[in-house]
């Protein structure tokens, strides 16, 4: 039976081959894929097939039997067809790849063994930030560890978000935090619940961003210290109305008990080192009520650029900062 799961970074997906698509793998040769990586397989089973608005367009793969391995490690493969190439989408998909290894506990290391001719696949190691070790059989030869999951500086740390996060997550939901992060429906329909159904929904809500982690495009992590579990959050989300696709739109928040801490703007800096890590994007934004002034300083504490005024689709008026990285 066929291993069902799929990563999305917002612009693509890497999920397992369906029935039927490797004929649309064969199709997608072409005289690069021959010269740099042979006639290929007869009967071609990739670790994940690469999508871009539902269509197929490429395969990315993984595998240890290669006799230059070390425990832990696996080699990266990958092509893209002619006509999606150059648009960044193997760079998309091998960071992707990346993260489904993170997520799987697979392996330690990926590598890559790269034909000296093939200059493309070179930059991606590089855009990608494998490390070039000494050539290998006169080839190229790279290696990045895979990324952690947690990310941690001094006394702050981000981990995925767990059904444990329940009691300091209901704590943490005073006016400002509902007021700043929430829509006005939200407010009203949290105002009307019942403490149990208000624990209800924060659990079901706590459920499904733990179960959706390894699948993105959104992320939400607990901010932990070394003496309090779950003081607040960060949530990266490289689908939202707020950022174009494929680029993160973040949002924070931090229990009204830790606040004024400075606990925020590191949390902020961790979740920019998860997307350099886990996802293609180089570009954040974060879109703050212009009269959030502790928000507003988080936002300029990483040195993002301030852009125009912007008015969501529910009418309010946000100022974008945006951060390249």
């Amino acid at each position: 039976m066929v291993e069902s799961w799929a990563r999305n970074d917002g612009v693509v997906t890497i999920r397992p081959p369906q029935r039927g698509e490797s004929a649309r793998l064969i199709a997608g040769r072409d005289a690069e894929f021959h010269r740099f990586l042979g006639p290929g397989a007869d009967d071609p089973d990739p670790v994940a097939c690469i999508a871009v608005d539902g269509d197929v367009v490429g395969w990315v793969d993984h595998d240890a039997e290669r006799s230059w391995l070390l425990d832990g490690e696996v080699n990266v493969g990958y092509n893209v067809f002619a006509s999606h190439r150059g648009r960044g989408i193997a760079s998309r998909a091998v960071h992707l790849l990346l993260h489904h290894l993170a997520i799987t506990e697979r392996c330690r290391t990926a590598t890559l063994l790269i034909d000296a001719a093939n200059v493309r696949s070179q930059a991606l190691a590089d855009r990608t930030r494998f490390v070039r070790q000494a050539n290998l059989d006169g080839n190229p030869y790279y290696k990045r560890p895979v990324p952690p999951l947690t990310y941690r500086q001094g006394d702050v740390t981000i981990r995925r978000r767990q059904r444990d996060d329940l009691e300091m997550d209901l704590s943490g939901r005073d006016d400002d935090h509902i007021g700043w992060l929430w829509q006005p429906s939200e407010a009203d329909q949290w105002e009307a619940m019942t403490p149990s159904d208000r624990r209800a929904h924060a659990l079901t809500w706590l459920a499904v961003v733990s179960d959706s982690f390894g699948t993105g495009p959104r992320w939400t992590f607990s901010i932990d210290l070394m003496d309090a579990p779950s003081v607040g959050g960060v949530d990266v989300n490289l689908a939202s109305d707020h950022a174009p696709a494929g680029e993160a739109n973040i949002s924070y928040w931090v229990h009204p008990e830790f606040r004024g801490r400075g606990i925020a703007p590191v949390a902020v800096q961790l979740a920019l080192l998860f997307l350099r890590d886990h996802t293609g994007t180089r570009r954040a934004h974060v879109m703050v009520d212009p009269n959030n002034t502790p928000s507003l300083a988080v936002a300029a504490s990483t040195g993002a650029n301030v852009g125009a005024m912007t008015v969501d689709r529910h009418g309010r008026s946000l100022l974008r900062h945006s951060l390249d990285f």
